[in-house]
C-alpha cells in the first residue's frame, strides 16, 4: 500500500510539472520582456540567472527570486506577491533598482503583465493559458 501511494504522489507531481509545462506565454506578455529586459536579461548567463527570453520565461514562474528568496518571481499562490512585479513598479522591499533601471515600463506595460501573472492563479492547481 506504501509503493502505491509514493508512486501515486509522484505521478501527480509529474502530471503538475507537465500542466506548467504547457502554460504557453502569450505573445504580448514576451513582447514586453523583449522590448524592455532582454538588453540585459538574455543569452548563456543573464544578471541573477534570470533570462526574460520568450522561451525562458516559464523557468520563472514559481521560482524564488535570487535578490529576496522568500519571494518567487511570478507568485501562482499570491500574484501580487510576484518579484518581477514588486520590480517593475518599483514598490518598497525591492533589492536594487527598479527595473528596467533606464526607462520605467509604463502603466499598459504593467497592466499586460499584471494580467497574465494573475490569470495564473492557482485554485487547486496550474491552470493553462
Amino acid at each position: 500500500m506504501k509503493k502505491i501511494l509514493t508512486a501515486g504522489l509522484a505521478l501527480l507531481a509529474i502530471a503538475a510539472m507537465g500542466a506548467w509545462a504547457q502554460i504557453k506565454v502569450p505573445g504580448e506578455v514576451a513582447s514586453v520582456f523583449a522590448k524592455n529586459c532582454l538588453d540585459c536579461h538574455h543569452g548563456k548567463f543573464p544578471p541573477r540567472g534570470l533570462s526574460w527570453e520568450a522561451k525562458k520565461i516559464e523557468a520563472a514562474i514559481d521560482a524564488p527570486s535570487r535578490e529576496v528568496p522568500s519571494l518567487k518571481i511570478i507568485d501562482t499562490a499570491a500574484p501580487e506577491s510576484s518579484y518581477v512585479l514588486k520590480k517593475v513598479r518599483g514598490e518598497k522591499g525591492i533589492k536594487g533598482d527598479r527595473m528596467p533601471p533606464t526607462k520605467a515600463l509604463g502603466p499598459a506595460s504593467i497592466k499586460v503583465l499584471e494580467d497574465w501573472i494573475l490569470s495564473l492563479k492557482k485554485v487547486g492547481g496550474p491552470s493553462p493559458t
